[in-house]
């Protein structure tokens, strides 16, 4: 039998045995008492039960009420025969009046007990709500979901989207076991954003505040589903909580992680310069001393004399990368003329570029550009260098630059294989060098280049080209100040 059944059967039959015990109590006063009198207890008695024991056994308590009232008050007593007919009129509005007010008593009792049992939902919402707010795992989350769920006999599972969609990304937490069709119908909800139903689950799906984030999979009830709806409104809130905490957590660490190394590269840079320098003086000078004495120990000092000169631009290198994604340089802007500063990248290395054929292509109109002259300086030994490296022994250089609208194109190409990737753009990315690259190097070479040409509000390429490879770079054009003395 079901539960419902016997708990009201259990009611009405002790209804009926109140009705008996008012009877019972009102029967030795029926000598000082109307009838009348005697028939407001029993409306009492079916008021008190509408209130207390609900709308079935109050109908009971109101037709035993009439029906001990004319057996046990109404002459002749102890018969359901009535002597005088008025007092079918008592019958009619006894059981009436009980009637409505079983109905609108019971009526009252239930939006109460329903205003309670909704109170009671929502203070259990709140807590999961809170619960769910404290979590720092998806696996505490999906446990806080199955308990909820639990207590009140919903056995439950919570498919999340592990990143990339698809049922096999899909991680499965909770004790319902699903079907490979159940797991189906929770992709295609997820899919379609919309609640399906089976014979034996809901799947719901749940999202956050961009997306579906998961699907709530719980047994079939159909008095459940504004309560499941509501407990995957919150499972998504509090997954992409724990997704964005995640993403942050991880950016935190990324944001920390760069900055000690570019702390390091700074503390590292800086400290290897001064002994560098002070190297490369020591062995120009042995080179121009032990070049005159002796032949042999003139070039091993040449050659000691080279490499730590590309260690210096090496360490440069890396000490102007630092600084520059510190945030805390500041560019030295100046109107130049161009010219001077190829003139004098072409003179810092005019021992790397001896045996090459350098063809320098500069109009004599070039405009003048507002440039930081050290920084740009640096591009282009940067350039040079990294055409010296990757080409064949005496292969040719050609350095060239035009006016091109509002903006100043250079271009650095040497003769060789090119560059040994389809697409050249990731070579600007820090320590990044080709496949199969053998030329010495750090990789940073055209990263320093892309930082210094981006902050002065231009742009660079790198292009392959029949015979070579070619880097492009573009310096935004603006309106020099007059001279003084020239004409307006």
């Amino acid at each position: 039998m079901p539960v419902t059944l016997s708990r009201t059967l259990t009611r009405t039959l002790s209804a009926l045995l109140l009705c008996i015990a008012m009877a019972l109590l009102a029967l030795p006063m029926r000598d000082w008492f109307e009838p009348a009198n005697t028939a407001m207890l029993f409306l009492l008695l079916v008021f008190l039960v509408a209130l207390k024991l609900g709308r079935t056994p109050a109908v009971a308590t109101a037709f035993a009420s009439v029906a001990l009232f004319d057996v046990l008050f109404v002459p002749p007593t102890f018969s359901l025969t009535v002597a005088d007919a008025q007092y079918l009129v008592v019958f009619a509005v006894m059981l009436a009046v009980g009637l409505i007010t079983s109905h609108l008593t019971a009526q009252l009792a239930e939006r109460k007990e329903a205003a309670q049992a909704s109170e009671r939902e929502m203070r259990q919402l709140y807590e999961l709500a809170r619960d769910l707010g404290a979590v720092l795992t998806v696996d505490q989350a999906v446990d806080r979901l199955a308990t909820f769920l639990s207590e009140r006999r919903l056995a439950a599972a919570v498919l999340i989207d592990a990143g990339l969609g698809g049922a096999e990304r899909f991680a499965t937490y909770g004790r319902l076991e699903l079907s490979p069709r159940d797991q189906e119908r929770a992709m295609a909800a997820y899919q379609q954003g919309a609640v399906l139903a089976s014979e034996a689950h809901w799947f719901i799906p749940f999202r956050g505040a961009t997306r579906v984030r998961g699907v709530l999979v719980a047994v079939y009830v159909d008095t459940a589903r504004p309560l499941l709806d509501a407990v995957a409104s919150l499972a998504g809130i509090a997954v992409e909580r724990l997704h964005y905490a995640e993403v942050a957590q991880r950016s935190e660490l990324e944001v920390a992680a760069e900055k000690l190394r570019t702390t390091i590269l700074a503390s590292l840079s800086h400290d290897l310069r001064t002994p560098l320098t002070s190297l490369i003086g020591l062995a120009d000078s042995l080179h121009a001393d032990l070049a005159v004495q002796k032949v042999g120990a003139g070039e091993t000092a040449g050659i000691i004399r080279d490499q730590a000169q590309a260690m210096h631009r090496m360490v440069t290198n890396l000490l102007d990368m630092a600084r520059l994604q510190s945030g805390r340089v500041q560019l030295d802007r100046q109107w130049q003329p161009i010219d001077e500063v190829v003139g004098s990248s072409l003179r810092l290395l005019a021992d790397l570029l001896a045996g090459r054929p350098v063809t320098v292509d500069l109009p004599g109109d070039l405009p003048l550009v507002l440039i930081d002259a050290v920084l740009i300086e640096r591009v282009l030994c940067n350039l040079l260098e990294n055409a010296v490296k990757h080409s064949i022994p005496g292969a040719g250089i050609r350095l060239s630059a035009h006016a091109a609208g509002e903006t100043l194109q250079i271009a650095v190409c040497n003769e060789g294989g090119g560059f040994p990737l389809d697409d050249p753009t990731g070579l600007f990315d820090p320590f990044v060098r080709g496949e199969g690259t053998l030329a010495p190097g750090t990789g940073i070479g055209l990263a320093v280049c892309r930082t210094i040409v981006l902050a002065h509000g231009g742009h660079i390429t790198a292009e392959n080209h029949p015979g070579g490879a070619c880097v492009r770079f573009g310096l935004p054009l603006g309106t020099p100040p007059e001279m003084e003395g020239e004409p307006a």
